[in-house]
């Protein structure tokens, strides 16, 4: 889970979270960076993400000193990576850098509708991978994962 950041002068912001398995991406608009709006954008997500989450890692924002709640409320253990070690949430790294294609540096999100943020999530998670064995991430949550 991580957080992709408006422009100066911007408090809003985006929330992504990327399924490992199936390389599924869900975001949602935070108004600003605060732990509260955090779970509430956590809540929002989990209502349509497929499948169970088992855990959660976030890179030492503290917008993510909220893990105790998370912990608590969805009973889902969350880690924290290195400082300064990107590299240990590599697939989550790599989407925000998509997201990025279609919102760049700069972007003020208090702009930004959660319709636009949505249909550009659309079209990431529409997109076929090498690691799917070149299907969408919209494909591969329909399949078994066993078959993975």
């Amino acid at each position: 889970m991580d957080t992709v950041r408006g422009g100066r002068g911007s408090k809003a912001a985006v929330l992504t979270i990327v399924d490992r398995v199936t390389r599924l991406m869900a975001t949602t608009k935070l108004e600003n960076l605060s732990q509260n709006a955090v779970l509430k954008g956590f809540a929002r997500l989990m209502v349509d993400f497929p499948g169970p989450v088992r855990s959660v890692t976030v890179d030492h924002g503290k917008e993510f000193s909220c893990d105790q709640a998370l912990t608590k409320r969805y009973r889902i253990p969350v880690y924290f990576c290195h400082a300064y070690h990107p590299n240990e949430r590599g697939t989550n790294e790599r989407f925000n850098r998509e997201l990025r294609y279609y919102f760049p540096k700069g972007t003020q999100f208090d702009q930004v509708s959660e319709a636009s943020i949505q249909r550009a999530t659309a079209l990431i998670n529409n997109k076929p991978r090498k690691c799917l064995r070149w299907q969408t991430p919209v494909q591969a949550v329909s399949k078994p994962l066993s078959r993975w």
